[in-house]
């Protein structure tokens, strides 16, 4: 018994070394969002509106960019596993030809759709302009973006949580020393009881995305360089292949594409809300963007756990010990259940001052408390659907997550909210309620899903199946 005790111990300790650097990096990455927030906060509600426009469709591309990272990353937790270093190198070579193809074809298309989308979403007509200013300037660093998104992710799948902690946290700081610098107006501060006259631009929303965009490329040329200059593992050179390989990328594929329809399935249900929420206000539409902004302190730790669950399960999904991806599938499940509970009831007691921290509009800060109040409630089921999906991913199961996003999403928010708004009359409140009911059933049916994988059958199989050596 002592020593199951110790075995489960030693688990849960494998798992939490490679998950706390990548806590801490969402932790500091969801610090450095909230002074970014703020910031712009500052300007008015109108300034806030401007860059809430454009949550949904940003967090649209970043996941779509996200899903080629894990279409190349599953398969860098496999090759390790199994011990196929030469596939490893491989992987990472096709992996830099999707982030460039991928990078540039969703510049063109963004940049062709963004004088239009701020229009599109709803937005009032004071607020189009900043939107469509900020959303052409973001979208011009996506390649680097698709770098960031693709690099961390395989780093992490070969077990180093620890580099894009570095890289992902110096060039959000960076962020946040260019805004300082590009949103205000040159004026005078006191430092240590002097007066000092701090230079700046006063371009408003414009300098927080061009803030934003350099930012991005430092880290994803950063990360890039890394991975490619990596010789443990691997060793690339200018002399290797670079050749599209058709076994790689159709695994990619595989892996990718139903992750990036689950995305924008997704976010085409949160473009609804926005939209929903937009024609409640502009003030309505700024308390949501801070109240979703603050929410995101409450599921970092089941965001930096799934990353741990997808390099663990896969890596040993990989090495073929079915046995030990389940154990780490269900340690990390609970693990995120636990913490999320512990964040949700952090976010529940500090809904206001969290609210406070972004806006100096009292309305707003009263509707985003309330909000967070409402949301607090399911985030124990919510980080189990995040850290669940994450292990599914290690097992090469990307379609299920897609079935939970459709069903959440349109089945069950999509339904409700417009309800809720139009019919019953609850405001923005109706928005969240929908919200917490989606993302419970969420949780509930990636818990079922993973519980129910045919364990046994993979264990039978790989009996039969040669090893590497063989």
């Amino acid at each position: 018994m002592k020593n199951a005790a110790k075995t489960q111990h030693s688990y849960l300790f494998i798992l939490m070394m490679l998950a706390w650097p990548a806590i801490l990096e969402q932790f500091l990455l969801t610090l450095v969002r909230y002074v970014d927030t703020a910031m712009v906060g500052s300007l008015g509600a109108a300034a806030t509106a401007a860059v809430a426009i454009n949550s949904s469709p940003t967090w649209l591309i970043s996941s779509i960019l996200g899903a080629v990272g894990v279409g190349y990353s599953v398969q860098i937790a496999h090759s390790i596993g199994a011990k196929d270093y030469e596939m490893t190198g491989q992987v990472v070579r096709q992996s830099l030809l999707a982030v460039i193809f991928t990078g540039l074809v969703m510049t063109a298309i963004c940049l062709l759709i963004s004088p239009f989308l701020p229009g599109w979403m709803g937005a009032e007509a004071e607020v189009i302009p900043d939107a469509q200013r900020y959303l052409q300037i973001y979208v011009l660093s996506l390649p680097f973006q698709a770098s960031s998104a693709t690099f961390s992710a395989i780093l992490r799948c070969m077990g180093d949580t620890k580099t894009p902690l570095i890289f992902n946290t110096a060039t959000n700081v960076l962020n946040i020393i260019l805004n300082y610098f590009l949103i205000f107006e040159t004026r005078e501060v006191s430092l240590f009881g002097l007066s000092v006259t701090m230079p700046g631009t006063g371009w408003g929303i414009t300098g927080a995305a061009i803030a934003t965009a350099i930012a991005t490329t430092i880290v994803g040329i950063g990360l890039a360089l890394v991975t490619l200059g990596r010789r443990n593992l691997y060793c690339i050179t200018i002399k290797d292949s670079f050749r599209p390989d058709r076994t790689i990328i159709h695994r990619a594929l595989e892996l990718g594409v139903p992750v990036a329809i689950e995305r924008t399935i997704v976010t085409s249900g949160q473009l609804l809300m926005t939209r929903i929420i937009a024609s409640l206000g502009t003030v309505a539409l700024a308390a949501g963007h801070v109240a979703i902004t603050a929410e995101g302190l409450s599921y970092m730790p089941a965001d930096g756990i799934s990353y741990a669950a997808t390099a663990l399960v896969g890596q040993k999904y990989g090495a073929r010990e079915f046995k030990e991806a389940r154990r780490y599938g269900i340690l990390s499940g609970w693990s995120g259940f636990f913490l999320s509970a512990f964040m949700g009831l952090l976010l529940f007691l500090f809904a206001a001052p969290l609210a406070q921290i972004f806006s100096s509009d009292p309305e707003v800060i009263r509707l985003a408390a309330s909000m967070l109040r409402i949301v607090a409630i399911c985030q124990p089921l919510f980080g189990v659907s995040i850290v669940v999906s994450g292990a599914l991913r290690g097992l090469g199961d990307t379609r299920f997550p897609l079935f939970v996003g459709v069903t959440g999403m349109w089945l069950v928010r999509a339904t409700l909210a417009p309800l809720f708004v139009y019919v019953l009359k609850t405001g923005l409140a109706g928005v969240w309620i929908a919200m917490v009911c989606d993302l419970c059933i969420r949780g509930l049916l990636c818990a079922l899903r993973f519980k129910r994988f045919d364990f046994q059958r993979l264990e039978n199989e790989a009996q039969y199946l040669p090893t590497k050596d063989n």
